[in-house]
């Protein structure tokens, strides 16, 4: 089956959406950009809730737009699952009938999930009864998003579910959002402009800014060549790896990641669960030895590949560890007194409390 594919152009008053992008038929693609950049408007012409003035959206075997041909399915026609910023609960009725709302007006009652275990995946059986005035913010999204899958849709789109959240009931519902890639066959499109929630749930990333895609495709290489991926953290790159190891006496895990051991202090891993470890180049040295005298628990052979043409005093240092990159922000005086130049061999050294899962 071909990818899916997206094609929106309209104009509003002074801006311009014009987003072409492909994506699977399977996991989670994040639709990234800063504020203003047209996303909620993209996810809205898929949605058909508004019409563009030119449109092509396939999705799996079905056309819900194309211009040239005159096809434009009404929102009611479309499949498509929508979880907003706001959970738009029904205020009047209960959790079980707002879950229950689209899927009754379905005439084929075929689902991806039945409606009991939906209840008992969602944690929301003692909810049921409750109204939306009486649930926290993580609830009401919890519902939403089960309102969304029972009606068995063929795409869905999370429109920065978790952007009104305290730190509290985002992590409350992360595990619900990264458990739907897992247990559904069908595309998410998940609008954020949160680099720790693309981390968590993204499989492939589409970068949108002032209406235009601007750069498509794994995260863990965009992380380090799409500067407005990492424009809030600063400068950062991406390992990936399995838990290999967990130290309980020291609350320490090790990640194995490119036959190279990472620990990772704090709260203990999973068990040979796959991970991403984010981590910020302003927290990476470099040493021309291995030094064991340091409290620095991560110290890993690397060799320069190309170091930046200096700004704002510092010069960004590109390193590669097997093939996967290491950056490092370096004054310029550390650049010269340790006489490094591409094809250098050091060690790159950082903390494990840098790290973030």
């Amino acid at each position: 089956m071909p990818p899916n594919l997206i094609h929106y152009k309209k104009t509003t008053g002074n801006f311009s959406l014009d987003a072409r992008f492909t994506f699977n038929q399977t996991g989670i693609t994040v639709l990234f950009g800063p504020s203003g950049s047209g996303k909620s408007m993209l996810l809205n012409c898929i949605a058909g809730l508004e019409r563009a003035d030119f449109s092509v959206c396939n999705i799996g075997n079905k056309t819900f737009d194309h211009s040239k041909d005159r096809i434009h399915l009404p929102s009611s026609a479309r499949r498509i699952g929508y979880v907003f910023q706001d959970s738009r609960l029904f205020p009047h009725m209960n959790i079980y009938n707002n879950i229950q709302y689209g899927y009754r007006r379905l005439t084929d009652k075929t689902t991806l999930i039945k409606l009991d275990d939906l209840i008992d995946r969602f944690a929301l059986i003692s909810l049921l009864d409750l109204y939306p005035h009486q649930l926290s913010g993580g609830q009401k999204q919890r519902v939403a998003l089960a309102r969304a899958i029972l009606c068995n849709p063929e795409l869905l789109l999370l429109d920065e579910p978790m952007s009104a959240l305290d730190y509290t009931s985002k992590q409350e519902l992360l595990p619900y959002l990264e458990s739907i890639h897992q247990d559904l066959t069908i595309p998410v499109i998940y609008v954020s402009h949160d680099l720790q929630e693309v981390l968590r749930l993204g499989d492939q990333i589409v970068v949108i800014n002032d209406g235009k895609i601007i750069d498509q495709g794994d995260l863990v290489d965009l992380c380090v060549s799409q500067p407005l991926l990492t424009q809030a953290e600063g400068k950062s790159f991406i390992l990936q790896g399995t838990v290999s190891h967990n130290d309980i006496e020291q609350n320490i895990s090790t990640v194995l990641c490119n036959d190279h051991n990472i620990l990772i202090s704090g709260p203990l891993l999973p068990m040979d669960q796959s991970v991403r470890i984010l981590v910020h180049a302003k927290d990476v040295s470099l040493s021309l030895s291995n030094n064991s005298d340091t409290s620095i628990l991560n110290i890993l052979p690397v060799t320069i590949n190309k170091i930046h043409i200096p700004e704002n005093g510092k010069q960004l240092v590109e390193c590669l560890l097997s093939t996967k990159p290491i950056l490092t922000l370096l004054s310029i005086r550390s650049v010269s007194k340790l006489e490094l130049k591409p094809g250098k061999k050091v060690y790159a050294q950082f903390k494990a409390t840098a790290m973030i899962k």
